[in-house]
């Protein structure tokens, strides 16, 4: 795992400590890929929890922080 990696994981775990969300199925941390610009991270929040989006900060560890109240994506 490359730094870059470590700290995006260390990015995402202490944003998921400030969000605190009630429960693992509120909200989904992924990373975002934008060409040209730094990677970001990326925020989806269930619509019956939109009162987290207050509580997510525009950056995290010196990453840009995207966010979203978005139904979470699911596979069949």
């Amino acid at each position: 795992m490359s730094s870059n990696t470590d700290d995006l994981m260390i990015a995402a775990d202490h944003l998921l400590e400030a969000i605190d969300p009630p429960s693992e199925q509120a909200v989904s941390i992924g990373t975002f890929f934008r060409p040209g610009l730094p990677i970001a991270i990326r925020v989806s929040i269930r619509p019956q929890y939109s009162y987290l989006i207050s509580r997510v900060p525009q950056r995290m560890d010196g990453y840009e922080v995207l966010k979203e109240v978005a139904a979470l994506p699911s596979a069949y």
